[in-house]
């Protein structure tokens, strides 16, 4: 068995699993964030040493994006989905920074339990027993359909039009996580590249019990992934299918090519 942990259990709340898949409805979510801090009131401007001289307005610095317009965001927020899981995830504190902390996190293979927990699936894990070989239930795989569903609702050229415009933002709150050679594209690409390079077995996966109520694959090339990958495989090869697809759907609207990010 390899140190990771067992890739199917009954966590408590607090480790429940999440759609690493969220790479996708994570750029969307972060949207929403990075709006709620530009509603936030910008602090009064300081009064000037000495009068100025009246002149136009000044140029952006070469190859500078322009701040995006606070009211053209919740439009170009909402035209992302109208799913109400991802409705219902809109919230959250320090908008910018948790955008940039979901990204870097699943880039690069970790499931951030605690900033997707409004992705939380209903109930427990469950297995079906067949001769002497276990294999997930269907029930099992059905808890993550609605997240699936979400995921194939977001239309990928609204998403990246939101990612552009709100692109300055979160790109510096990633370069002040302790980033400050890398960048949001790059993390983006890591994370995209690592959704879609997760195998999908054809036909049934077995699993084996791993002591308690804690289970691993049998196959020890699926054993070996990474959890990101893991959580994937636990959606079910359907849903899994589906959050891929609209993984490349969304690197082709944004223009980052999955292949930059494979390490």
């Amino acid at each position: 068995m390899s140190e990771t942990p067992a890739p199917f259990s009954r966590p408590p709340p607090s480790r429940a699993p999440y759609l690493v898949a969220a790479a996708v409805v994570v750029l969307g979510l972060g949207g929403f964030l990075a709006w709620r801090l530009l509603q936030k009131p910008a602090p009064p401007p300081a009064a000037p040493a000495a009068p100025a001289t009246p002149a136009g307005p000044a140029a952006p610095a070469p190859g500078a994006t322009p701040a995006p317009d606070a009211s053209a965001v919740p439009a170009l927020l909402q035209a992302i989905s109208a799913h109400p899981l991802y409705r219902a995830c809109l919230s959250g504190d320090e908008p910018a920074r948790r955008w940039a902390q979901l990204t870097e996190g699943l880039s690069e293979g970790v499931v951030p339990a605690k900033l997707l927990s409004c992705a939380k699936p209903e109930g427990a894990f469950q297995v079906e027993r067949r001769g002497r070989k276990l294999y997930p239930s269907a029930q099992s795989y059905a808890r993550y359909d609605r997240f699936a569903e979400a995921v194939a609702s977001v239309d990928a050229k609204a998403l990246a039009r939101a990612y552009q415009a709100l692109h300055p933002l979160v790109e510096g709150a990633y370069r002040a996580l302790g980033y400050p050679q890398g960048s949001l594209d790059q993390a983006t690409a890591r994370l995209l590249a690592r959704v879609l390079r997760t195998p999908v077995p054809r036909g049934e996966v077995e699993v084996v019990e791993a002591g308690g109520t804690m289970f691993a694959y049998a196959d020890q090339k699926l054993e070996v992934l990474g959890d990101v990958e893991k959580q994937l495989l636990r959606m079910g090869p359907k849903n899994t299918a589906a959050v891929q697809a609209k993984a490349r759907e969304v690197s082709e609207a944004l223009g980052i090519s999955p292949a930059a990010g494979k390490k």
